[in-house]
């Protein structure tokens, strides 16, 4: 068996050698800023910075700015001992300004006072377990990159911060860094550290690491694999289907419906056998066991799509289900809820799904975290509410909301919206009276969803004689409603 990489502590690495990394997704209030010197001044510095091999900083930015700004020149770093790849970098980031919990119970033998010291892994007692999620990230982290991380132990031996990190530490059998404290320090210490430090900002990571488009997710969304999977069959789990598109069709079956971004596309096969009018779309369609994107599955629907609408008009029903979630800009969430609102009838309804924010930060606030279903859930939300996660080596972002930030954002393009239910997971919302916008908002935004970028920026241009048909009935809709 492999052993994770060795790692390397360097006590006073010089500030004058570290190469900050320009995507640092957090950033601080002048007052935050503030509030980081003053503990520096008060504590010193009690956790060293992360370097990756080639010494670029992965952890520790506002740190070092601080200690310049303080006149310090040098700083404890821990080093990498494997130049790891720049998704796994801001992963590295992420995860070390994440995981400064004590929530757990953990007693070691203490160093010397004021000092750094190596805490025997043998000499770890943990006495009670917490927080999961974040043993399960440290424990991803340390076997992947050796053990960059490091706490904070009182004299009278209890772990006073990173307690996780230390239950890591014995189960897998690692020495661990550790900067000892007085036990009368100890809680002030503890809140200085684990004060609000910063917000997250996404924008500088545009153009350093690839973000998963929506295809990288597909495979998954709107399906519940479960032990019927082996028997061939398919759980239907989608909450906006269900609770809100299905009890209307069964009131009026003759509904003509287009699912938009819908997937493996399950919902639609599974009704359409029984009689409902039911098209689908999905710009990201995979083909079958494989994440490659199925280009003439695309074409196809479009044309399908196209058909309908020059025969019928526009649709009476539109289902939207956990798309503006995984849209990777404000721009792109514009286009697919102009797009739906292009879409549907002057008297017709649009179903939406997203991700639910209050659920998410009641699991984040959760003292205790021991599900096995959510034991890589860890939240990096900006002003936003948009968190980054990773999936298939590239950065994924998801977007949260309450029930008022979803009705805010629905008002724009509907004029009756009703925030419908919610759960766990999801909001779910019902929006009619589709608001008119401008032609350059419809040509714009069904261009963009029509005729996705793909791989090397490829476009299929297929999607011409669908948009105009839809600028036409969109227009036509706005004059019969003057």
């Amino acid at each position: 068996m492999s052993s994770a990489p060795t790692t390397t502590f360097h006590e006073a690495y010089p500030l004058k050698d570290l190469r900050p990394a320009d995507y640092n997704p957090r950033h601080l209030s002048e007052e935050a800023f503030a509030r980081l010197q003053e503990s520096i001044g008060r504590h010193g510095v009690v956790k060293p910075v992360i370097l990756n091999a080639d010494g670029t900083l992965v952890a520790g930015h506002q740190r070092t700015k601080a200690m310049t700004a303080l006149g310090m020149t040098h700083n404890p770093a821990v080093m990498l001992g494997t130049k790891v790849r720049l998704t796994d970098e801001i992963q590295f980031n992420l995860l070390h300004n994440r995981v400064e919990t004590e929530a757990s119970v953990v007693y070691a033998q203490p160093g010397p006072i004021g000092a750094w010291s190596y805490i025997p892994w043998q000499t770890i007692e943990v006495a009670v377990s917490r927080n999961k999620p974040f043993q399960q990230a440290i424990n991803y982290m340390t076997g992947g990159h050796g053990p960059g991380g490091s706490v904070v132990i009182d004299d009278q031996g209890q772990i006073a911060l990173n307690a996780e990190y230390a239950v890591v530490a014995a189960a897998n059998h690692f020495d661990v860094l550790a900067w000892t404290c007085a036990s009368s320090d100890a809680a002030v210490l503890v809140a200085d550290l684990t004060g609000e430090y910063g917000v997250y900002d996404w924008t500088g990571l545009e153009d350093q690491a690839p973000v998963c488009n929506q295809h990288i997710i597909q495979p998954k969304r709107l399906r519940q694999y479960t032990s019927l999977k082996k028997a061939g069959k398919l759980a239907y789990k989608s909450e906006v289907w269900e609770k809100l598109a299905l009890p209307r069709l069964r009131k009026r079956p003759e509904t003509r419906v287009v699912d938009f971004g819908a997937g493996h596309g399950d919902y639609a096969k599974k009704l359409r056998p029984e009689g409902y009018q039911i098209d689908d779309y999905e710009p990201f369609c995979t083909t079958p066991g494989k994440y490659a994107v199925d280009i003439r599955g695309v074409v196809s629907m479009i044309r399908t799509v196209e058909k309908r609408v020059a025969q019928h008009g526009l649709y009476e029903m539109v289902v939207l289900d956990s798309v503006i979630k995984a849209t990777t800009s404000l721009d792109y969430q514009h286009w697919v809820l102009t797009t739906v609102n292009a879409l549907c009838a002057a008297d017709g309804t649009v179903c939406i799904g997203t991700r639910n924010l209050l659920a998410e930060q009641a699991f984040e606030n959760k003292q205790h975290a021991t599900s096995a279903n959510d034991a890589t859930r860890l939240s990096f939300l900006d002003s936003e509410n948009v968190d980054m996660r990773f999936m298939q080596g590239k950065c994924m972002r998801i977007r949260y909301h309450t029930p008022e930030s979803l009705a805010e954002l629905l008002g724009a393009y509907f004029g009756d919206v009703t925030v419908a239910g919610r759960s766990n997971a999801t909001l779910r919302a019902i929006c009619k009276d589709p608001l008119p916008l401008s032609d350059l908002d419809y040509e714009r935004a069904l261009d963009e969803e029509f005729n996705m970028p793909y791989p090397n920026d490829f476009r299929h241009g297929r999607h011409k004689r669908l948009v105009e048909i839809l600028v036409k009935l969109a227009k036509e809709r706005i004059n019969r409603a003057e």
